[in-house]
């Protein structure tokens, strides 16, 4: 189907008319201020039960204070460009705003972290194999993933996810398609190879013009991992919502990978697409990009969060049935634009907070531009939010995209990275050579922007991320994919060399939900605690490993970790020892 740009272009004004998808109509004040909506997108220690626990001593930590990254890049192996070839080109803004994606897992189950990315459909995917030292060799051809729709064609693909859909204590690979190309389920033959199994699997009814960003949970807690895919630019009728193929429940069995749209089923439609928020302006296409499943409530069940463009973003709370309720509360989610997600406990009251990237124009923008920017939102422990961008100080981030939660110096607090950028619109900000920010935690809510400090000083057109320990040397390093005709990913390496302590944690669960994915973990040390929940959320386009990383400070032992398994069964370690990886077993196994 040919499209019409769904963003503002001097080359091809955006229809103004009541028939145009991109639409704008007027600004409406909300609590926090009026709005200007995007026309687009915008050893271990003691133990207290049997669970089994497996470590590995990490290397003696330097003591010479520093926070730098470096851009290590040029030696990783890490090289490739991206573009579309035939329908995509020149009728849609996919292209320019999913050029790329990235997976991250230890797809062969040696211990470290691997990346599969797909880069439109101009050249083969890349699987590529970590072998140590921020070393990496592409070996999609021998794994069987390097082409997808013939001998030497792709499909359009984007949002790429590793995850053990069948249970078998591998990781699958779920790639998602555009342009109406399908999404194809790759299964994990154990040996380093993968077997297409699309065919029943279920995807191969998808009806969404354009698929990505999957995140995956267990919202039926009958122990396998369902998915939640955003379906941006996909046409909608919204006088007959129907089927949406949002949400797809996991049905899989020893006969294979299975999965079941039941969006309208679990009561996520209509409302997602048709909910009652005046400040929405455009109701002719679908507008989410990045969901989430986390807990919100410490009800145990997982939540969703939804992030959506044209101030659609939305929270979807567990009826623990089947269903969800819409708790979406339309005076606080004013992130106008919302693209990428990073979920945590910023605050460190012990549950999950959210940030959204948005886009904050300036100049004199048109109505049809946010001028709000970023949002970050503060849970109440309850499922509802209070917005605290005001204090937290990270409204501008330009023309945000994919973020993540990260402890940049290990000081156990959590900070914030996400790129940005846009190929136009300069004429309100420099959103075509703008850079990616590192907002750096104070500790007490607020924060500053460091990324120039922290050596992150990209003006690329960046769009997914991952945050992630690749090197395994303790801290978070960064995989930013862009653009860039010459190489279209930077690898930051974090050469964070102070004393700062860190516990690497993963998990093990029972089958099928090898991964624990829904698990909490409490850090105690000195009083103080941190909490993560292990999820396989998305960044936008990306996502990170189910690997969870303490920074610690300058404490020599976490007195207390606490591992509430997705089961509710609870594992407690005590006086375990940091700087080291950690492999915690559920109870059972």
């Amino acid at each position: 189907m040919v499209r019409p740009f769904l963003y503002p272009r001097a080359d091809h004004p955006v229809d103004r008319s009541t028939a145009s998808r991109a639409k704008a109509l007027s600004v409406l004040p909300v609590a926090l201020g009026t709005l200007a909506l995007l026309s687009g997108c915008s050893g271990g220690g003691s133990r207290s039960n049997t669970a089994q626990v497996s470590t590995e001593s990490s290397a003696e930590v330097p003591t010479q204070a520093a926070t730098l990254f470096s851009n290590a890049t040029q030696a990783s192996g890490i090289a490739f460009t991206v573009g579309f070839q035939g329908a995509l080109v020149g009728t849609t803004d996919i292209p320019d705003i999913l050029p790329s994606g990235a997976a991250v897992g230890d797809y062969d189950s040696d211990g470290d972290l691997d990346l599969f990315i797909v880069r439109g459909n101009s050249g083969p995917n890349l699987l590529y194999r970590n072998l140590g030292n921020l070393q990496f060799e592409d070996v999609a051809a021998q794994a069987g993933v390097a082409f997808t729709k013939s001998a030497n064609e792709v499909y359009q693909h984007s949002s790429p996810a590793f995850a053990d859909l069948d249970g078998d204590g591998d990781l699958d690979l779920l790639i998602p398609g555009l342009g109406s190309d399908p999404t194809l389920v790759f299964a994990n033959n154990g040996d380093g190879t993968f077997s297409d199994v699309t065919s029943g699997a279920g995807f191969d009814v998808m009806t969404a013009e354009h698929t990505m960003s999957p995140t995956f949970g267990d919202y039926d807690r009958d122990g396998d991992l369902d998915v939640m895919f955003a379906h941006w630019g996909t046409e909608r009728d919204f006088n007959n919502i129907g089927e949406t193929h949002h949400l797809w429940r996991n049905d899989s069995d020893a006969s294979g990978i299975r999965f079941v749209p039941v969006t309208l089923a679990a009561e996520i439609t209509p409302s997602l697409l048709t909910n009652a928020d005046p400040q929405i302006p455009q109701r002719q296409f679908d507008n989410t990009f990045t969901p989430t499943f986390a807990e919100l409530n410490g009800d145990g069940w997982p939540d969703l969060l939804v992030v959506a463009d044209f101030n659609q973003s939305q929270v979807f709370l567990n009826d623990q049935d089947g269903t969800f309720t819409n708790a979406t509360d339309f005076f606080v989610l004013i992130d106008g634009n919302g693209m990428g997600s990073a979920v945590g406990d910023y605050d460190g009251d012990g549950d999950n907070d959210w940030f959204v990237s948005s886009i904050l124009a300036a100049g004199g923008p048109p109505p049809s531009l946010s001028t709000i920017g970023n949002r970050i939102y503060a849970n109440n422990g309850v499922g509802t939010f209070t917005d605290e961008t005001g204090v937290a100080d990270v409204a501008d981030g330009g023309w945000g995209w994919g973020s993540c939660f990260i402890d940049f110096e290990n000081d156990g607090d959590l900070d914030i990275y996400h790129t940005n950028g846009w190929v136009r619109e300069e004429a309100y900000g420099p959103f075509p050579e703008d850079t990616s920010r590192a907002f750096v935690s104070g500790g007490n809510g607020s924060f500053t922007e460091e990324a120039d400090a922290l050596g992150l000083t990209d003006r690329e057109q960046g769009r997914g991320v991952v945050c992630a320990d690749f090197d395994q040397d303790g801290d978070t390093d960064i995989l930013l994919l862009h653009m860039n005709a010459q190489n279209a990913a930077t690898l930051w390496e974090n050469t964070t060399d102070d004393a700062a302590s860190y516990l690497s944690v993963t998990l093990e669960g029972i089958a099928p939900n090898t991964q624990a994915i829904g698990a909490k973990i409490i850090a105690t040390t000195g009083g103080a605690q941190q909490f993560r929940e292990v999820t396989l959320g998305n960044n936008f386009a990306s996502h990170n490993p189910a690997e969870q990383l303490f920074g610690l400070g300058d404490a020599q032992v976490i007195d207390t970790l606490e591992v509430t398994w997705p089961d509710g069964l609870v594992t407690t370690e005590i006086g375990v020892s940091v700087n080291q990886r950690l492999t915690l077993r559920h109870p059972s196994l």
